[in-house]
């Protein structure tokens, strides 16, 4: 059986196709020409830049004529450019093409080794908000499971989890998913989630979003090309916390998805609020700590054809869900399997 990910879907695939000539169109003789909107600037200080990103805007680009938040930036704060960067400006970190939100550039080398410093350490917090399709079946959901590259395609950003075939370089990845509100959108059932990775992994929330049966609204990457009826990928990074020395950083960007914002999305009920998940200070350690029964893991059993050539591995892994069972009582929910230890940094 041919992959899925090099089945045609014609329809879609024309659809996505004249989409892209769109943009492209629209990016180099219009964006550029025009010199597009100026940034929405939510903080700036001497040492700091931070922006709320357009959706399907590339961060930086070898393309000196494509549109991107750089050239965007170099047009409406010239004197903020750095000529001997490759890109002219230091960004902190990496959105992906089709998700909006906080983004943060540092404007010197002390300030771009302090931010880089947090990132290593896992100090810094970032939060995002997301409508996936489907409604989740419990309020929290927390995903351990590697990340790596996916083999079976012939591009070279698309990601999978390692319990998948043909996953490689598989790299530790963890992901806490809130529910938020119920309701839908464009009349299908869709969900408000708010999700906080623990890792920083290339795709890592659309990859575990469609792990758990509920792919992220408008990602045509993760829906097998099928997802192309939404305007852009609902996706956004919506806070961003650094606690750095003599100048912390707490940045919020505004939510897209609100019904006034976007009238496709309508909500229905309304599980809890961010403001009541903040009170709960969810870190790594404080996560861990909870009672089982009131922050469910989603149990991944998935096929793994390395089972097949060593039996051991199989049997320690049910060993493994054994003693959790022991230590946590026989009233767990789910139990989180860790299939690919050995490929874990």
């Amino acid at each position: 059986m041919m992959p899925v990910a090099f089945r045609l879907y014609p329809v879609e695939r024309l659809i996505q196709g004249l989409r892209v000539l769109f943009n492209a169109f629209y990016n180099k003789y219009l964006k550029v020409n025009s010199k597009g909107s100026p940034p929405d600037v939510l903080y700036r200080s001497n040492n700091y830049l931070i922006i709320n990103k357009p959706w399907d805007v590339k961060i930086n680009s070898d393309n000196s004529e494509e549109y991107t938040v750089a050239t965007n930036l170099t047009d409406h704060f010239p004197q903020l450019s750095d000529d001997t960067l490759s890109h002219r400006f230091r960004f902190n970190h990496r959105l992906d093409y089709p998700t909006s939100g906080v983004l943060s550039l540092s404007l010197n080398k002390k300030a771009a080794a302090k931010f880089s410093k947090l990132f290593l350490k896992r100090s810094i917090r970032k939060h995002y908000l997301a409508l996936v399709g489907g409604y989740l079946s419990e309020p929290y959901i927390l995903v351990d499971i590697p990340i790596g590259k996916d083999s079976f395609v012939d591009y070279k950003h698309k990601q999978c989890a390692c319990t998948s075939e043909g996953c490689v370089d598989s790299k530790h990845a963890m992901t806490l998913t809130i529910l938020l509100e119920y309701g839908t959108y464009n009349g299908m059932p869709a969900s408000k989630v708010l999700m906080i990775p623990y890792t920083g992994r290339t795709h890592q929330l659309r990859v575990h979003s469609n792990l758990i049966g509920h792919t992220i609204i408008g990602d045509y990457t993760y829906s097998n090309e099928k997802d192309t009826a939404p305007y852009r990928m609902m996706l956004h990074a919506y806070r961003m916390i650094v606690p750095l020395h003599g100048e912390p950083l707490d940045i919020v960007s505004p939510d897209p998805f609100l019904t006034s914002v976007d009238p496709k999305w309508k909500p229905h009920k309304v599980i809890t609020n961010y403001g009541d998940v903040m009170k709960e200070n969810l870190t790594l350690k404080n996560v861990k700590e909870k009672n089982i029964s009131s922050l469910t893991y989603h149990t991944m059993k998935i096929y793994n054809s390395q089972f097949e050539k060593n039996p051991l591995k199989e049997f320690s892994s049910y060993l493994s869900i054994f003693s959790l069972y022991i230590n946590f009582g026989m009233d767990i929910t789910y139990a989180t399997l860790y299939y690919c230890m050995d490929r874990y940094d």
